[in-house]
């Protein structure tokens, strides 16, 4: 029997209805997420389990709109003086964090500084940063060396990593080591006591939040927690996953598979949509590090293999084949979004790749793929890509596991005989890679950069040139620039792009569109 036949013959019964009090099960949101929660610090990881859950947990000083206009979420506003050299920030009332305590000048100075280190963008407005003071509890000042306009946009970017407020003591925790307190100041706190590594997690309303009084949009306005309870079950298998959706045990599933949507789409109970504004990029990342990824000409070799269409077939079928094109390091349809120095994505010669990769010297190492399985997209494509090594003539290894021990994982930068890895594949929104100031990715400052380490300082003058361009046009034309020397340098491969579908039932209000998975504003009727 088929694979699509197996599915479509799942019972909704399958699964059973628990024996919840109508009342009790009208206030908890019931959540299947394909990926584990494995770690509770949004600034030490971009994971998206962990960015979904910081969104309920804590707050950001700054949020944009979904045209990506800053607007003033933690704060009541700023003021701008010295020529555009002062920001000066004032706390709203009211604001508290889940141990009661207040919030204050100090941790938004000492959170902005933990997430600035790790933030590309963040590290950008470090570069230019003379002065970073508390003026007193609902106060503090940021004084440049020089003008930079885009400060609002980078606290209240809802990109990761995303600039989250802390208390002063749990912001100075290093930058580079994981905090162990999940306490914020936004709408849900996470219930410690019931998190299930690999089964669940639960958040509870805060019922001292004071939300926006304007309308939501995009990551801003009112972020209103409308349930008592968000429950999340950790369910990777997807016929599980679905079967539990037709019987109503859960209410969201944030990733289905695409073989199972049509199916999903036919029952009356449910909403079968894209939520994420923006679509869904598929990338291959090289470890730079370590042989033989650390020679750029067997990575163009890679490249030249690459036919994008391949790729989003196994994740969409042959719709994917036509629509998930996109040769570029950034979002299609957006102003920078254009196949711009992609020649090498337009070769799509085996052959010729074999060819190139012998010229470059490949000298049989191993190659390490640390393949994730529990999310659908990501491991369709690790397979094409595993299939593609080999038959180019690589010697690969292809390590099945789930998405957090991948996490943990990427951040070895020791050979591969030694806990190490060569290669990953990944998924970031549109939204994620819109520009030089966002697109993580697209950094090559060495062991500062995001896993992977590229080192390529002619695109990182590139990028410093970006930010202090004055016009649009100035700013596309190194935009542009900098894409055609990525492709050159390859810090990861471009593989297409999606609409991420995700499933909700009827009984769902407030399911709006944003650049990220968002659960609060939602309620259950």
């Amino acid at each position: 029997m088929k694979r699509r036949q197996v599915l479509a013959g799942l019972s909704a019964s399958a699964l059973p209805i628990p024996a919840l009090a109508q009342g009790a099960a009208s206030r908890t949101l019931r959540v299947i997420m394909g990926m584990n929660l494995a770690s509770l610090d949004p600034i030490w990881t971009t994971a998206p389990a962990t960015k979904d859950y910081a969104f309920l947990v804590f707050d950001q000083l700054v949020a944009v709109d979904n045209k990506y206009v800053p607007k003033p979420q933690m704060v009541d506003g700023w003021t701008v003086d010295d020529d555009g050299k002062t920001y000066t920030f004032t706390l709203r009332d009211g604001l508290k964090f889940h141990d009661n305590e207040p919030v204050r000048s100090q941790d938004c100075v000492a959170s902005i500084k933990r997430w600035a280190a790790r933030d590309g963008f963040g590290q950008a407005i470090m570069a230019v940063t003379d002065e970073m003071a508390v003026i007193d509890d609902k106060r503090f000042r940021i004084r440049l060396k020089k003008a930079f306009p885009l400060l609002p946009a980078a606290l209240g970017k809802s990109n990761s990593s995303q600039c989250f407020i802390m208390p002063e003591r749990i912001a100075k925790t290093d930058p580079m080591t994981q905090i162990k307190e999940p306490i914020g100041s936004g709408p849900f706190k996470f219930v410690k006591d019931e998190w299930v590594s690999g089964a669940k997690a639960t958040f509870a309303k805060f019922d001292q939040y004071v939300p926006r009084g304007d309308a939501p949009d995009g990551i801003a306005g009112a972020r209103v927690p409308k349930v008592d309870r968000v429950e999340w079950s950790i369910i990777s298998d997807s016929a599980t996953a679905s079967a539990a959706m037709q019987s109503g045990e859960q209410d969201y599933w944030r990733t289905p598979i695409w073989d199972l949507l049509p199916m999903l789409r036919k029952d009356p109970k449910l909403v079968v949509h894209q939520r994420l504004t923006g679509g869904t990029y598929a990338m291959l990342r090289f470890n730079h590090l370590q042989p033989p990824f650390n020679n750029p000409a067997i990575r163009q070799a890679v490249a030249m293999a690459i036919d994008q269409r391949e790729y989003m077939r196994a994740i969409m079928g042959d719709e994917g084949a036509t629509l998930g094109v996109c040769e570029s390091f950034y979002p299609c349809g957006t102003a920078y979004g254009t196949d711009y120095g992609a020649d090498i994505l337009k070769v799509r010669s085996l052959d010729k790749a074999k060819a190139a990769l012998k010229a470059a010297g490949y000298a049989g190492e191993k190659v390490v793929q640390l393949a994730v399985m529990d999310v659908p997209s990501i491991a369709a494509v690790s397979q094409v890509t595993d299939d593609l090594l080999r038959r180019m003539g690589f010697k690969t290894e292809f390590v099945a596991t789930d998405f957090g021990t991948m996490m943990q994982r990427r951040v070895s930068k020791e050979p591969v005989d030694r806990g190490g890895w060569n290669i990953f594949h990944t998924e970031w929104n549109g939204p994620d890679i819109l520009n030089p100031a966002v697109n993580e990715l697209l950094r090559e400052n060495g062991k500062s950069a995001w896993f992977g380490w590229p080192t390529d300082e002619k695109l990182e003058a590139l990028r410093a040139q970006w930010f202090d361009a004055t016009t649009d046009e100035e700013q596309k034309k190194i935009a542009l620039d900098i894409q055609a020397e990525a492709f050159k340098s390859l810090p990861y491969i471009p593989l297409g792009f999606y609409s991420q579908q995700h499933v909700w039932s009827k009984k769902l209000t407030g399911v709006l569109p944003a650049p990220v998975t968002l659960y609060y504003n939602v309620a259950k009727g």
